[in-house]
């Protein structure tokens, strides 16, 4: 069959697809030099805005270069005296934008893009709830011939934050065997507060428990109080020092228990490579007696967590602990070089 008028047929066909399917939108970023970018708004909480794009993944374009913003959805904004306004974004003047609220019987406000603090932030940035960021990790090996042994790790924290407050829990289990006996067994549960007194300066209190038996080590308990100072905290980049004191007791299976003040400092760093998608993190923490000041105990992992799928991660780590007066024919110092799977959120 012979189409007497294909170009009137294709018209048609167009139209109908496009009522279908409706007109594709997306959000828009001008910047001032003239550049028009399409993609998504994603977020801004520090000084830059966190722009997605379906051909450059997420980039981040400084705040003081962008001229005008246009959403096809609401965003949340919060400007710099602590309002918070949620609505779609319009072009307007130069440096502005125009907010559409999702409450129709609100009005529309025009905004000064310097005056705007947050887009679309976390909870926790803007106190009307918490943001939970943890980790739980898992390893193990079995061998049976003429090798046989099997062993366990085991190890997980969460953070829960919120505008003022931080609250951290962690824990870590190792038990290795070989031919059914143990030649690894400890264990580690730690949990700390911190009280955010600046947007930087915060006060904590800490506690771990640790034990293991090769060590020789039935139970090593410290409190603590002390300062924090929270040099950047960021999605991409983590970095705090404390210091404070602490009072530390030992027990031990067959060594002399004791029990002794103690001088805390520590750093907790965690930064974000190669496009975001690998992680870089050190935790270090220092414990002297001040009674006997030769005596030292110092706790350290450092490692890189790399993304599998979804949400799932490998990690390759490094721990070290070392204790310059451990217990009578024990060493100083025990390290290990882990290799562990994960699940983050």
């Amino acid at each position: 069959m012979r189409l007497k008028h294909p170009g009137k047929l294709a018209s048609l066909l167009a139209l109908c697809l496009t009522v279908l399917c409706g007109p594709v939108m997306a959000d828009q970023v001008k910047l001032k030099n003239g550049d028009m970018l399409t993609g998504e708004i994603v977020k801004k909480e520090t000084t830059t805005l966190i722009f997605r794009t379906s051909y450059a993944g997420e980039l981040s374009i400084q705040w003081s270069e962008i001229e005008s913003l246009n959403s096809d959805k609401p965003v949340h904004i919060v400007l710099s005296d602590g309002s918070s306004l949620r609505g779609e974004l319009a072009p307007s003047d130069p440096g502005n934008a125009l907010i559409r609220p999702v409450n129709e019987k609100e009005e529309e406000k025009d905004i000064d893009l310097l005056k705007t603090r947050y887009i679309n932030p976390t909870p926790d940035l803007t106190g009307e709830g918490i943001r939970w960021t943890g980790n739980i990790n898992a390893g193990g090996t079995l061998t049976q011939g003429n090798t046989e042994t099997k062993g366990l790790r085991f190890d997980g924290e969460t953070i829960a934050r919120t505008l003022k407050n931080r609250y951290t829990v962690g824990g870590v289990f190792n038990r290795m065997q070989d031919r059914g006996r143990n030649t690894q067994f400890n264990s580690r549960a730690y949990g700390k507060f911190d009280h955010f007194l600046t947007k930087q300066w915060y006060a904590y209190a800490n506690t771990f428990l640790e034990n293991d038996r090769f060590r020789d080590l039935r139970l090593r308990s410290t409190v603590g109080v002390g300062n924090g100072y929270q040099i950047f905290e960021t999605p991409n980049l983590n970095l705090a020092i404390e210091g404070g004191l602490s009072y530390v007791r030992e027990d031990y299976y067959i060594g002399q228990d004791n029990g002794y003040p103690g001088a805390r400092w520590a750093i907790r760093y965690d930064q974000m490579l190669f496009n975001s998608t690998t992680k870089l993190f050190h935790d270090h923490e220092v414990l002297v007696n001040l009674e006997n000041t030769g005596d030292v105990l110092v706790f350290s992992k450092t490692g890189l967590r790399f993304p599998l799928i979804y949400n799932f991660n490998a990690t390759a780590q490094y721990n070290l602990n070392w204790d310059n007066t451990p217990s009578p024919g024990r060493k100083e110092n025990d390290s290990v070089l882990l290799f562990t799977v994960g699940y983050g959120w």
